[in-house]
């Protein structure tokens, strides 16, 4: 016997080597060939498109500095024909120039040379005479070409030129490696009367080619349409041999990318190269072919040696699992048959067993489940609470289930066999079990929601008047509350002996809420029982004797045959008791006794926490305090319904609690205080307590942290004025921090002060002495700006016109002989 299994045991693992030797077989004849050349194919496509790609984004950028020149002399501004020397005229052609600074970031810098005046002019709006070039640190200093040929070069222009990348001295003294284009004015013109130098930074073009691929580590070379080298990441490369110099004269000028392995300088290469279409510039990219391969080769050998690895694991397992596994699977079939005998004898496998006995268990404990539910208490809570929360959609579905646990309105009760012993107060409620076909359960709802809702207007109005219903019985639905668990644990025994009390014709029961610390109490009774009486008996007895402080609300009765009537009654309930908390008012009250809901005015809570996050962002103490305690008295006023309440309280301390973090964002008090403010069922007086200590505290930290701020008087803002009034740094955030004062602050105490604000006194000061100037010199309208305090001339004109209805020009020739 032993032989035989050894030999399928032999059979099953060569079968199963066999099946895991086919892929590795494929792997090692066909795989390891032939993944270097896909490799080396994919890689020389990818660089082709890195090469293009990084072509396309230099022609885009070139494209506008071939454009500028074009555009400088469409400027009318420059006059660059009927330019002379002087000081206005280089002013002028700075000023246009500085139009040009943001418009290229591709561009460091731009010089616009204009011959008759021998300046060259820079974007930032510098100025550089053509005896600047020649001076290391004053202007643009060129190592490698001599001044003389750049000044000749420069006035005899008549092509575009580009310089390679070299070596220029900035001013400041800084060494930059620039890439120069030089292109006349207009470009292909004669009599030009001037020339542009566009400078373009290597590492702007460095850095532009690396973005084009993150993972790029190639070097990349520019050559312009003769062969000429113009950029290059690399440079021994090119200088090493004259193996690059062959390959770019062998580059053709037609447009397009090409790729392929070419050997330079003794090491082979991935080559792409491709020809612009737009200048005929040409460029090359080398990658090692050694880098390129080298991750193919570790991943080869790592996945040899994963593939071994999993072959010997591949087999442990096999050999493991065909010695051991079946022997488990026996036993289990075996028990599975003791268990069950199946119905119809059939042949059967062993999945096929062990399914029909999991099937038989699965139903076995159902019916188990469903006995158990039917004689546990929770059952009855489950039943009750549904009631009140609208399950039942029809009375007769009610009694239906009420009637298996022991729950009757009808006025008699069911034997004592059918009714449940022990206490009827346990943990919440279980869902019902799917099996008894109950209604779906409704969602409990906010009791102050519920109450204002449409449907409970109309079940009320229906209800209104006498509650008497035909049939002489009504049903109340009343809720008591506890505030603790010990006190919950009491009254809950206290109710649970209350349930043999009640007299003939009443029939009361009491459940758990799905609300903390509440019990709910479902009473069937005449119109003529005083309900509101017996409560506060109960309620009484409980403090007496046990001294456990119980808050109870009664809802409307209705028809004890009607389940939404119940839960109209329950809602009630519930914010009726909610009442009683908040406003400690009576112990025991009714829906009716609470009155009517006023509906508050919403938007002038709204706009006082609007002023109250205003002030604490202004950082006003007393404004603070005064808005608190107008809250406060808001939610102490007559007539407010407690979901308000808690609304008004939960907005105010969380902007009180945000200013607080403002002063104290780690502070260990400040998270207690937030985590004690945010809990529910406070009394009025205890949030008004939290909202007072958290705005005295807010306050105290705004008075320990802000400085008191400084008043000014008109003297001493007249004195400043007169310092720094026509200096055109003088601003209205200037004199504030002058006087350390906010800006805001400031600006309302000057116009108090002053009897004008800032902008216009200080437009009015400046207007009053450029029209003394005016008068009695012959300054120019540049120097006269400057001395009143503009900037430019532009919006002297500006402001002049616009407070004396007149240019200055006119108004001089008005009032110069006056």
């Amino acid at each position: 016997m032993g032989k035989p299994k050894a030999n399928l045991l032999t059979k099953l693992l060569i079968s199963y080597f066999l099946v895991l030797l086919f892929p590795i077989a494929m792997i090692l004849f066909y795989y390891y060939p032939y993944s270097a050349d896909v490799v080396k194919e994919k890689e020389l496509d990818w660089n082709a498109h890195i090469t293009e790609q990084f072509m396309t984004s230099m022609d885009t950028f070139t494209r506008y500095v071939y454009n500028l020149p074009h555009e400088l002399v469409q400027n009318r501004e420059f006059r660059m024909y009927k330019a002379e020397e002087s000081d206005y005229q280089r002013v002028l052609i700075a000023n246009e120039m500085k139009k040009y600074n943001a418009t290229d970031a591709f561009i460091y810098n731009t010089l616009l040379y204009v011959k008759n005046i021998g300046y060259l002019f820079s974007k930032t709006g510098s100025a550089y005479s053509v005896q600047d070039l020649a001076i290391p640190g004053v202007g643009f200093y060129y190592e490698d070409w001599p001044h003389e040929e750049m000044v000749d070069t420069l006035n005899t222009l008549n092509q575009p030129i580009v310089r390679p990348v070299e070596n220029v001295i900035i001013p400041g003294h800084n060494r930059l490696r620039l890439l120069t284009f030089l292109q006349p004015l207009p470009v292909g013109g004669s009599n030009s009367p001037g020339a542009v130098l566009i400078m373009v930074r290597e590492d702007t073009i460095l850095r532009m080619m690396r973005s084009v691929s993150e993972i790029y580590t190639g070097d990349f070379f520019i050559f312009d349409n003769e062969g000429r080298p113009l950029v290059a990441s690399n440079k021994k490369i090119y200088e090493a041999s004259d193996d690059m110099s062959a390959l770019v004269k062998g580059m053709g000028a037609d447009p397009g990318a090409t790729s392929g392995i070419e050997r330079i300088n003794g090491i082979s290469y991935l080559v792409s190269t491709s020809v612009s279409d737009k200048n005929g510039w040409k460029y090359v990219s080398l990658i090692p072919v050694s880098e390129s391969l080298q991750g193919l080769r570790t991943i080869q050998w790592n996945t040899a040696l994963l593939v071994g690895l999993v072959l010997l694991l591949e087999v442990i397992v096999v050999y493991i699992s065909i010695r051991k596994n079946y022997h488990p699977i026996k036993r289990l079939v075996d028990v599975a048959v003791s268990l069950f005998e199946p119905q119809q004898r059939r042949p059967m496998n062993e999945i096929d067993t062990i399914r029909y006995t999991l099937n038989e268990l699965s139903a076995a404990n159902s019916r188990l489940d469903e006995r158990v539910k039917g004689t546990l208490p929770i059952m009855r809570d489950n039943i009750l609470f549904g009631l009140v929360v609208g399950q039942y959609g029809t009375w007769e579905a009610f009694a239906q289930e009420a009637d298996k646990v022991g729950v009757a309105f009808d006025g008699s009760q069911p034997g004592s066999e059918t009714k449940p012993q022990g206490s009827p107060f346990h943990d919440p409620p279980s869902p019902i079990d799917p099996a008894q076909e109950a209604p779906p359960a409704a969602v409990p709802v906010d009791p102050a929601q519920e109450a204002s809702s449409p449907a409970a207007s109309v079940l009320e109005t229906m209800q209104g008047g006498d509650p008497a219903l035909p049939g002489g019985t009504i049903l109340t639905v009343a809720v008591l509350a506890c505030e603790s668990e010990e006190e919950f644990n009491t009254a809950a025994d206290f109710c649970r002996q209350a349930e043999d009390r009640w007299p003939d014709g009443v029939n009361g029961y009491f459940c758990r809420s799905v609300y903390h610390h509440e019990i709910v109490l479902i009473c069937a009774h005449p119109p003529s029982f005083p309900l509101q009486a017996f409560l506060t008996q109960l309620q009484e007895e409980l403090v007496g004797a046990e001294g456990t402080r119980v808050m109870i609300g009664i809802g409307r009765p209705g028809d004890y045959r009607c389940p939404r009537a119940a839960q109209t009654s329950y809602l009630q309930a519930l914010r009726t008791v909610e009442h009683v908390r908040v406003r400690e008012t009576a112990p025991v009250l009714t829906f009716d006794e609470i009155g009517a809901t006023h509906s508050g005015a919403v938007s002038y809570v709204a706009e006082m926490l609007q002023s109250l996050e205003l002030s604490i962002l202004k950082n006003e103490p007393e404004m603070v305090a005064g808005l608190t305690e107008r809250l406060i008295g808001y939610i102490r006023s007559d007539g407010m319904p407690p979901h308000m309440i808690r609304s008004v309280y939960l907005n105010t301390v969380t902007v009180i609690i945000n200013g607080l973090q403002r002063f104290r964002r780690e502070d260990q008090t400040l998270l207690r205080l937030t985590d004690a403010a945010f809990k529910p069922r406070y009394t009025m007086e205890q949030m008004i307590g939290i909202i007072r200590e958290s705005s005295l505290k807010l306050c105290e930290f705004i008075r320990d942290t802000v400085p008191a701020a400084r008043t000014a008087t008109r003297e001493e803002i007249l004195a400043v004025i007169d310092e720094k009034g026509l200096d055109p740094s003088c601003s209205l955030q200037l004199m504030a921090d002058h006087f350390g004062m906010s800006v805001s602050n400031f600006s309302h105490h000057f116009k108090k002060t002053m009897g004008q604000n800032f902008k216009e006194y200080i437009e009015r000061l400046r207007i009053q002495t450029s029209i003394q100037l005016l008068r009695e010199t012959d300054e120019t309208l540049e120097s006269i700006a400057q001395k009143s305090g503009y900037t430019n001339t532009s919006s002297f004109i500006r402001a002049f016109k616009k407070i004396m209805g007149t240019t200055p020009g006119q108004y001089r020739n008005t009032h110069k002989d006056a």
